[in-house]
């Protein structure tokens, strides 16, 4: 009896059901369908450039991104993070009134969310059983991300502009079926990137033109290919 409450609980903590039970889609899918504490987000769409958020400002809600790219910056230049499609921003930090640490920008032509009230979201978290398993996977993702960043920019240039590429590639790229060809997602630039890897874009470009010789980078119809099994295989020391 003891042996199998034991195996139960393994399975349901184990790290990679609790990853797949309590993702973000899940979450934002518990949010719309659940009847036990039902709260109710509201819609918005941002334009290009448009700020969602600025440094330092309080802020009271939590956003869960439908479609589109957000980059999130420190000061002017530094880019610290990007966010896509199912990524949410907002729920690091569960204290009311705490103040942005990063100022939040649309980068697509259209980015939509859905927007909660971060208190609404809270008592979601508290009134739901295991509701603080949706944190936790949260919180894991983006320990992750920042763990990996912090890796990057301790690289040499080329291969900073390579793992970004990869990292990107991987999180938000479109693969094409039955290829090693992962679409770079457009609204991410070269400049962008640059930003992101506290490069000058001029070395930036250098990288992109060793990328492109060597055929790990290519372009068709306006959109950058990157080969995923090529780059993976140049990072292999580092991945």
């Amino acid at each position: 009896m003891m042996n199998q409450r034991a195996v139960g609980m393994n399975f349901l903590y184990n790290s990679s059901v609790v990853e797949k039970e309590f993702s973000k889609e899940r979450f934002l899918q518990s949010l719309r369908e659940d009847n036990v504490y039902p709260i109710k987000g509201t819609i918005k769409q941002y334009e290009k450039y448009e700020q969602i958020m600025k440094e330092s400002e309080v802020v009271e809600e939590i956003f869960f991104i439908v479609s589109g790219y957000i980059i999130a910056c420190e000061g002017q230049a530094r880019i610290t993070y990007f966010y896509g499609s199912q990524d949410i921003i907002g729920l690091e930090n569960l204290m009311l009134e705490k103040p942005s640490s990063c100022s939040f920008e649309a980068v697509s032509d259209k980015v939509k969310v859905i927007k909660y009230k971060k208190v609404d979201i809270i008592e979601k978290l508290l009134n739901t059983q295991e509701g603080y398993l949706y944190h936790y996977v949260y919180m894991q993702d983006r320990v992750t991300q920042m763990v990996r960043r912090e890796e990057l920019l301790r690289l040499p240039s080329e291969d900073r502009v390579s793992l970004a590429l990869f990292r990107l590639s991987e999180r938000y790229g479109e693969s094409i079926p039955q290829s090693d060809i992962t679409v770079f997602p457009k609204p991410i630039n070269k400049g962008m990137l640059a930003r992101y890897t506290n490069l000058n874009p001029n070395t930036v470009t250098v990288a992109f033109q060793n990328l492109y010789q060597e055929k790990v980078l290519t372009t068709n119809q306006k959109s950058l290919h990157v080969d995923i099994s090529k780059l993976k295989s140049k990072l292999a020391d580092i991945l």
